[in-house]
């Protein structure tokens, strides 16, 4: 009783201090075969009516962040693209049970090895504007997406060509086998080509105009986004007739909104405010665990790391110490990473050994995080030759990382840093807001020039370990990609055309059992040669009121139609 009512205390004092301070599962023979049709969409139904009750169906909810963009293509990145696709849609996505189901393409079939694709589109739909979509919308779409400005450009990466056959028919050709492709299209929605036709960038970006449930009505900047329901939808209707998006990036602020009620649900609730919530027989905490890990690059396979760096690696005889296996193992075993999950998440997290979770295609078991040993760590850091100066340091590093997109993250990298500095290694913490550090490391610079030591997260909603491998381990220097469209957040520079073999082959291979083991080899050899240092997966931890049911998706994109209201 005392912990209730001293916990009920807490809760009124902080609502009174912030009052006062105001990615896949694998491509399956039907899928090749075309029965895109055959599947029922989440969202294809015969539209519904209206009622009366619906006038009070508003939904508010708290997130972490705001949208990077309403131009659904610069960034590819959670927050960002789950709140565009209340706007916009593919032509084929997962459902909740990690299935391609159609959206836009009613049905599609493939040739024998998947170089030739075909699809066919929904007729009728209508755009938020009322512009017609057809063919025209898609091609439109796609080009774009292989343009510079676009974080998508590797989901076409083998495509030859596109064409149309008709106003609801169009051809993909492929350069190499490719029978992940529908898992690849799953994040590529598709823009009114009449409405960004001649614009600018940013110009398309102000004129957000999809085919989804919901339209725009208002975008204040790290404020609101508010969105109304699109009567004209040619699928089921959400329940949700109003939907606002709050950023709320301060943990506690989010923490009081759905205690006051001024929400009806939080993302990313603070793992150390859970218990508080809880004692509010109001709210539920649900937690999911996460496909998302948290990791570090290191730029070990250049000799001259961040060539135009604000703040370059600094060692006492000018080299890189990361192209040592030896400097990464140390790097590795100085990191206490049960300890961080401990006392930083709270629990809330489940130590990696790799970026692939369990249950993918690709995961391999044998794969084992190394053990924490600094002492260990100490010795081969000497070994490689980088002894204490008389500073104490072996030599400095910036470690550039976000403080505001993933949970505790600017915690995490203090502590990483921290456990550096233990072993002699001197780190700078550059840590930045999540608006400001995707563009730092990769949006505005293609050849991730700006950092050579970096923490950030990932998460593949596919199910399939061969896209994540072509995303993060496949070959890539500072001059660009070894091959287009592959390599996209490799920011360590990793090269191994070994890993990149294996990787081309699942590409190309149908036999789901045959593709697992080549990418199980693929990510042991990666896990090897310590291309990246894994820290942990994140559970996701969502708080809802009364109000409402949620239930989490795993690739933790929240969309207003998965909640219903509980009158």
């Amino acid at each position: 009783m005392l912990k209730r009512i001293f916990l009920m205390f807490l809760v009124f004092a902080m609502l009174f201090s912030m009052v006062a301070c105001s990615s896949n599962n694998e491509v399956s023979m039907n899928d090749i075969a075309g029965t895109g049709s055959e599947q029922e969409s989440e969202t294809e139904s015969a539209t519904e009516t209206p009622t009366e009750t619906d006038k009070n169906r508003e939904l508010t909810i708290g997130l972490s962040g705001d949208a990077y963009s309403l131009d659904p293509y610069p960034l590819n990145e959670t927050i960002t693209n789950g709140i565009n696709h209340h706007m916009f849609e593919p032509l084929v996505r997962k459902n909740t049970d990690i299935q391609n189901e159609g959206v836009l393409a009613e049905s599609w079939e493939a040739n024998e090895d998947g170089t030739v694709w075909t699809f066919h589109l929904r007729k009728d739909v209508v755009f938020h504007n009322g512009n017609k979509f057809d063919v025209n919308d898609v091609l439109y779409t796609y080009e774009r997406a292989l343009t510079d400005m676009s974080a998508f450009d590797g989901m076409l990466s083998t495509m030859e060509s596109m064409r149309a056959l008709d106003d609801y028919t169009f051809e993909m050709t492929m350069n190499q086998p490719n029978v992940l492709l529908l898992s690849q299209i799953n994040s590529l929605v598709i823009m009114d080509k009449e409405t960004c036709a001649g614009l600018s960038d940013e110009e398309i970006a102000l004129v957000p105009n999809g085919t989804g449930p919901y339209k725009l009505v208002e975008h204040v900047r790290e404020d609101r986004i508010v969105f109304e329901r699109f009567e004209d939808y040619w699928g089921k209707k959400p329940e949700a007739t109003k939907v606002t998006f709050k950023p709320i990036t301060n943990e506690g602020t989010r923490t009081a909104n759905i205690i006051s009620g001024a929400v009806d649900m939080i993302t990313d609730v603070p793992v150390r405010d859970t218990v508080i919530i809880e004692t509010n027989d109001k709210i539920d905490i649900l937690d999911s665990p996460s496909l998302r890990v948290i990791y570090l690059n290191l730029a070990g396979w250049t000799d001259t790391p961040s060539l135009d760096a604000e703040k370059p690696l600094v060692s006492p005889d000018g080299s890189n110490p990361f192209t040592d296996i030896r400097v990464r193992e140390a790097v590795y075993r100085a990191i206490d990473e049960e300890t961080i999950i401990k006392q930083i998440m709270n629990g809330f997290a489940i130590p990696a050994a790799s970026y692939i979770p369990a249950g993918f295609n690709g995961y391999n078991a044998d794969v084992k995080r190394l053990s924490f040993d600094p002492e260990k760590a100490e010795a081969l850091l000497d070994e490689a030759g980088y002894p204490k100066q008389d500073d104490g340091y072996r030599f400095e590093i910036t470690l550039d990382a976000p403080n505001d997109r993933y949970i505790n993250d600017g915690d995490i990298a203090a502590a990483v840093a921290g456990y550096l500095e233990k072993v002699g290694i001197k780190v700078n913490l550059n840590l930045m807001s999540r608006t400001v550090f995707f563009g730092y490391i990769s949006a505005s610079n293609k050849k991730g020039d700006n950092t050579h030591f970096c923490m950030t997260g990932w998460a593949d909603s596919g199910g399939e370990s061969t896209l994540m491998g072509m995303d993060m381990i496949y070959s890539k220097t500072q001059e660009g990609p070894v091959k287009d469209g592959f390599g996209g957040v490799n920011r360590g520079f990793y090269t191994n055309p070994e890993v990149d073999a294996l990787v081309d082959e699942a590409m190309s291979t149908i036999d789901e059992v045959k593709r697992d083991a080549l990418m199980q080899e693929a990510w042991k050899i990666a896990a090897d040669d310590i291309s990246y240092i894994p820290l942990h997966f994140q559970k996701d931890i969502y708080a809802v009121n009364d109000r409402i049911t949620y239930t989490p998706r795993y690739n933790k994109y929240v969309y207003a139609w998965d909640v219903t209201f509980n009158d």
